[in-house]
């Protein structure tokens, strides 16, 4: 592991770098920050998601934030993955891998029994990173939010 790139658990001194990520980051895969409604979460990270990581990149001496991951509650003993970003720059580094190994094994642990996602059908790597950590497509659903693009709704089982 490159000891230049570490996982934090989110922390309120990290907030006023998460909005700025965002809307460096969401460009890069086709998406538009919408603080309104699709993003909101993001608004009060503590309240929305059970966990919530940010990556940094310590290289340059400073603490740059170059990715997030999180885990929301959805009840009964399911989750799901969300914020899911990486700048486009550090891309192809096992990153996005270590990242979810992160947020798999925090809801392994936290007796989670299977987590859900959704992306966009475009995503093609995201689809054969999230494949490659076993996650399973169950479905096409029409209409990615208001972008009129498919999304592809995966599962990781999480027990045995």
């Amino acid at each position: 592991m490159n000891e230049a790139f570490i996982i934090e658990a989110f922390d309120k001194k990290y907030e006023e770098f998460v909005i700025p990520f965002l809307e460096k980051c969401l460009p890069q895969s086709g998406r538009t920050l919408d603080l309104e409604e699709r993003h909101s979460l993001y608004l009060d990270i503590e309240k929305n998601f059970a966990y919530f990581w940010c990556m940094f990149d310590r290289s340059t001496g400073k603490n740059k934030l170059i990715g997030t991951i999180a885990v929301r509650d959805l009840g009964a003993g399911r989750c799901e993955l969300k914020s899911v970003y990486l700048l486009e720059k550090y891309h192809g580094r096992g990153l996005g891998y270590m990242m979810l190994q992160t947020a798999v094994s925090k809801a392994r642990e936290a007796g989670y029994s299977a987590m859900y996602l959704d992306t966009m059908s475009s995503s093609r790597k995201a689809i054969a990173l999230y494949e490659k950590f076993g996650f399973k497509n169950v479905a096409i659903r029409k209409r990615y939010y208001s972008n009129g693009e498919d999304a592809y709704l995966m599962i990781k089982e999480l027990e045995g």
